[in-house]
């Protein structure tokens, strides 16, 4: 008998728990069905808002590296009659004066929804409008963004809800005499990387490292004046996901271009301290079979040492130059001051932030800093 009302307990704990977590999902639905989550991390997520709009989860279609101001006149030119709501994400611009429209959504009239965001647009429809939306995508594909012959630009890749776009600044050139404002060993190097980063379908790595305020920086403007290549600029931690699908595909867009990763430490690491697939990801772009197809270069500095770098980065063949900027020989430094008018004795190495600025207060201190898994104290100077 006790076994029999057991039994029972369980069947009816059972149903009852099940029937609470089915109205429980039933109740989640509904609300989702509702009131759906518009917004992203950055304005409005466009699949939501479609569904709150027509009810529908929506097919999409990608457009990527448009000329916004053509897509945003063709649209408002052609389907001004079809548009029956326009929200707009914007920024006023101080410097400029101006209001600058970061992200627009138009709503068209017969269930097409246009995100254009960054020079990339995305088209939001069901399979029976499929034929509008092909056409609006065939029409919005002339707008292709040529590349700038502008010189001295740089393209800054940006995350985006639509996926990575190219944000091109310009960047003042640097016109410096090598032989003066570095040491002498570094002339044979430079040579090196001039000869390299000119030649068309060449590859490989470029390694600069040091101390902070030697100069990298400094030669990197001086470097992105001398090339015709088309440059793109790309944070550490964007870089961390180089072989992803969508980056692939704007190297793909992109061939022939150098690619310039500014403190790279955490992308280079040695793979026995840092588990992550960066290095791989940067090998493989550097030397592997992608890079055969896509023929990038990449520039790396960081200010870590070369000891915690992954030796395989150092490989003969895969590796274009590398340098390590260090404090200016005394000569040295006292040449420059005097070329730049400072009458101040030199009688020590000095950087060249140290060497350029020495009229300027300094405010920085000495601390320790803890790289990767290895502890070492380093003076920042």
């Amino acid at each position: 008998m006790i076994y029999i009302y057991a039994i029972i307990l369980l069947i009816v704990f059972r149903k009852r728990i099940s029937t609470s977590l089915g109205n429980a999902a039933v109740a989640i639905a509904r609300r989702f069905r509702k009131q759906p989550e518009l917004r992203d991390y950055d304005w409005i997520d466009l699949n939501p808002y479609y569904m709150h709009r027509f009810g529908r989860v929506p097919c999409l279609i990608h457009v990527y590296q448009l000329d916004s101001a053509g897509v945003w006149g063709h649209l408002n030119l052609d389907y001004k009659t079809d548009i029956v709501d326009l929200l707009q994400n914007s920024t006023f611009n101080a410097d400029r004066g101006v209001v600058e429209f970061d992200t627009s959504i138009l709503v068209l009239r017969y269930g097409i929804i246009v995100e254009l965001c960054g020079g990339s647009v995305t088209i939001a429809y069901t399979e029976d409008v499929y034929g509008k939306a092909a056409q609006l995508a065939k029409e919005l594909a002339v707008y292709k963004q040529e590349p700038k012959a502008q010189q001295f630009e740089m393209n800054v890749i940006r995350y985006t809800p639509n996926g990575l776009v190219l944000k091109p600044i310009e960047v003042k050139p640097t016109d410096l005499d090598i032989g003066l404002y570095y040491n002498d060993d570094f002339a044979d190097v430079n040579r090196v990387i001039l000869e390299r980063l000119a030649t068309p379908g060449d590859k490989g790595i470029v390694l600069l490292h040091g101390l902070p305020g030697t100069g990298k920086t400094t030669y990197l403007r001086y470097v992105l004046g001398k090339i015709s290549k088309k440059v793109l600029f790309v944070s550490a931690s964007v870089a961390e996901n180089l072989m992803d699908p969508c980056f692939m595909d704007l190297l793909l867009d992109n061939p022939d271009s150098l690619l310039v990763i500014e403190d790279a430490e955490s992308v280079m690491m040695d793979r026995q301290l840092n588990r992550g697939s960066s290095v791989s990801n940067l090998l493989n772009l550097s030397d592997g079979l992608v890079s055969d197809c896509i023929s990038v270069q990449v520039i790396c500095t960081f200010n870590s040492q070369l000891s915690l770098i992954d030796p395989a980065l150092l490989r003969k063949g895969r590796m274009i130059a590398r340098y390590e900027f260090g404090k200016l020989t005394t000569d040295k430094a006292g040449k420059l001051s005097a070329h730049l008018g400072f009458t101040n004795e030199v009688n020590q190495p000095m950087t060249l932030a140290e060497v350029t600025t020495q009229e300027q207060a300094s405010f920085e201190t000495n601390k320790k800093t803890v790289i990767g898994f290895r502890r070492q104290e380093v003076m920042e100077n």
